[in-house]
């Protein structure tokens, strides 16, 4: 009878370890490919997703940029137009502030004026019906012609040879000669009066022209 021969036990075993180890590294390795496969699959998704976010990202940053640009602007023109306001209300304040002392000064104008013409009318009514200078002369040229009148009744009485009543009418014309005097210095008084006055009013209406001259640079006219 033909023996079996034996087969090592060594061998065996180390088949059997080495066919387990091939499952489990074959097994191993499918599980972990599948693994990896589905890790890959749900990157491949997320970055999808991180691409589509970054692609909205990039847009509304690009709208972002535009509108920061579009605000950039509107606050350039904003700065732009605050800075002419600034310089008009500057301008205007200077306006105001100019005419402010022109109101002053026309105030101070009219006053003045006010009283230079208060002045005229003074001394206007000095020289009317009813004034002092105006009575003295009246009363001056009364007597100057009553004194003619009685000199040449007393020049007809001595011609007549009456030479007492031509001393009569001779001392009547040298009474009106007297009235006519004592009316005259009033008359003359109203009148250095009057000139004194009219001096005075030249000499303010003088000023008050050179006032003028003052206000027109005040006021810029």
């Amino acid at each position: 009878m033909t023996g079996v021969p034996k087969r090592g036990g060594l061998n065996v075993r180390l088949a059997l370890v080495l066919g387990v180890i091939a499952v489990i590294v074959f097994g191993g390795a499918a599980a972990w490919a599948f693994s990896v496969n589905g890790d890959l699959e749900r990157t491949r998704t997320t970055l999808g997703t991180t691409n589509a976010d970054l692609a909205t990202t990039t847009t509304t940053l690009a709208d972002t940029e535009t509108k920061l640009q579009t605000a950039t602007s509107d606050i350039a023109a904003e700065e732009k137009a605050m800075a002419a306001a600034d310089a008009k209300i500057t301008v205007l304040n200077s306006q105001i502030k100019r005419k402010a002392a022109c109101i002053v000064v026309q105030t101070t104008n009219l006053t003045e004026l006010r009283r230079i013409l208060a002045l005229e009318r003074d001394n206007f009514a000095r020289t009317t019906t009813g004034s002092a200078w105006s009575k003295a002369n009246t009363a001056d040229s009364k007597a100057i012609h009553l004194a003619i009148t009685d000199l040449y009744k007393a020049y007809q009485a001595a011609a007549a040879r009456n030479y007492s009543g031509a001393n009569t009418w001779l001392a009547r014309s040298n009474a009106q000669v007297t009235v006519s005097n004592r009316q005259l210095k009033v008359a003359n008084r109203e009148i250095d009066r009057i000139n004194k006055a009219s001096k005075a009013i030249n000499g303010a209406n003088r000023a008050f022209g050179d006032t003028l001259s003052e206000t027109q640079g005040t006021c810029g006219g």
